[in-house]
């Protein structure tokens, strides 16, 4: 098990992942070596909800296209599932001293990324965290696609907030992309030509 704080400890705990439910359960697991850091998946709704869920869809519909509030309430009714927002999660999250990565599945709209940025950096900055916004290649271009990837990118570094590649967190997704090279190993399939950092 690579790390114990996967989808908030949903890969070892009985609770439904990303949930608060789960998250409690998995405070006490903190002080094991293999708790890393906290993970979990932000999707946005319809609407502009940031909700905390790692699939793409619900009962066969995109979370793109459920309102907030259908989606949540139909997750509990009919599947006994409470999708937290993503506010709630860093609030339950305050007191917590260990890293926190959080995986953008989905951001479809300006005012969702804005929203996203502001609250992950509001949030860290108040609890001092260190804290990261990660995303695979794919999901990444799709939600900063590459017309508007610069003032993306200068809007993360506004906020001293960094989007990294899942599993290679010392990788700046928006730097790698910036170069010929970075974007032409993205392509193929290699990733960015990156150092880790000597510590």
């Amino acid at each position: 098990m690579g790390n114990m704080g996967h989808r908030l400890g949903g890969d070892i705990l009985p609770h439904p992942e990303n949930t608060l439910q789960c998250l409690q359960s998995a405070k006490g697991l903190q002080v094991h070596k293999k708790f890393r850091y906290w993970e979990f998946d932000v999707n946005e709704t319809k609407d502009g909800e940031l909700i905390v869920y790692h699939n793409d869809s619900f009962q066969g519909k995109p979370i793109r296209e459920w309102s907030s509030k259908d989606l949540l309430t139909k997750a509990k009714e009919e599947s006994e599932l409470d999708i937290p927002l993503l506010s709630d999660v860093l609030e339950s999250l305050a007191d917590s001293t260990k890293p926190l990565r959080i995986e953008i599945k989905d951001l479809h709209s300006d005012a969702g990324r804005q929203k996203f940025i502001d609250m992950v950096a509001r949030a860290r900055d108040e609890n001092g965290w260190n804290c990261k916004a990660i995303a695979w290649k794919e999901r990444f271009r799709n939600a900063f696609p590459k017309e508007d990837r610069l003032r993306w990118s200068k809007a993360f570094e506004e906020k001293g907030l960094q989007l990294c590649r899942v599993g290679m967190h010392h990788v700046d997704l928006f730097k790698a992309h910036s170069s010929p090279v970075g974007r032409m190993m993205f392509t193929l399939g290699l990733g960015p030509i990156s150092k880790r950092p000597r510590r």
